[in-house]
């Protein structure tokens, strides 16, 4: 096992929230019998789309199963997103995900997916509002598996 170093008393120029502990939920399917969602805290929407607030945004865009790549963007402040810009695969790789149905690994891809814009915003909001509202979508949308992508 590689030496760690431990760094204590490091602070962040932003409000970091203590993170409660994952709620797991047993997997019951197979994959090949799953319908999977994208989910990404890194700023993608689709270009019709407002963009997000960089200062600082709690809502989310629904963006479709089947939406072209060439028709979504990135609208973040908080990391370097020309790469993804150029290619929306590489933080919401949502094309390998249609392959992947397609070759019958999974089901299918959901035809409803989330993008927001993760890091700073009000905490608050995302755990009572935007969180259960996404969720609220994909339970609605018949969803088995989320992946989730950050920023």
């Amino acid at each position: 096992m590689a030496d760690m170093t431990i760094v204590k008393n490091l602070q962040s120029e932003i409000f970091v929230p203590i993170t409660p502990p994952p709620v797991w939920a047993p997997v019951t399917k197979e994959l090949k019998d799953m319908k999977i969602a994208l989910v990404t805290a890194a700023g993608v929407h689709m270009q019709s789309d407002k963009r997000f607030n960089l200062a600082g945004d709690f809502s989310f865009r629904v963006i479709p199963g089947d939406a072209p790549v060439e028709d979504m963007m990135v609208s973040h402040g908080g990391y370097d997103n020309a790469d993804v810009n150029k290619d929306i695969n590489c933080m919401f790789p949502i094309d390998r995900i249609r392959e992947l149905a397609e070759e019958g690994f999974i089901k299918a891809i959901s035809s409803v997916n989330h993008g927001f814009m993760g890091g700073g915003g009000d905490q608050t909001k995302f755990r009572e509002e935007t969180g259960p509202e996404i969720a609220k979508q994909l339970n609605e949308e018949g969803v088995d598996a989320v992946l989730l992508t950050a920023g």
